[in-house]
């Protein structure tokens, strides 16, 4: 499994560019339940991270409070935004690999001597 950006030529750069995820057929349930996996470690993570939001003012003072606020203000929304973009791509990604297995699998069937079959061919 790799990643790959679609190869030169483009003006963006491949970290703001599409990628593309380059998995094996025979990997392709285990690439599944890893990124079902981040996606449960990120929820679980994140839920307890938003609950704590906004932030609020540790000293409880005018100083504290002022930069509680422009935290907030500044950060809290952008960073939300962010977390829910890549929520979003991980759901997305699980979601393909699924399909691409039930495809697959289609195609294939759960004979394990094809499900290997372009390990072997590369070799």
């Amino acid at each position: 499994m790799y990643l790959a950006d679609g190869g030169g030529g483009g003006s963006t750069p491949p970290e703001f560019g599409q990628r593309k995820l380059k998995v094996d057929p025979s990997a392709i349930p285990q690439a599944r339940k890893a990124f079902e996996h981040a996606l449960s470690e990120f929820e679980n993570k994140i839920a307890q991270a938003v609950h704590d939001l906004p932030t609020k003012p540790w000293a409880q003072d005018p100083i504290s409070s002022e930069t509680s606020k422009a935290f907030n203000d500044q950060t809290s929304e952008k960073a939300l935004a962010a977390l829910n973009v890549y929520k979003e791509q991980l759901v997305g990604v699980i979601a393909q690999l699924t399909r691409i297995e039930q495809q697959y699998r289609l195609t294939e069937g759960d004979n394990e001597a094809m499900w290997g079959k372009h390990l072997r061919d590369r070799g």
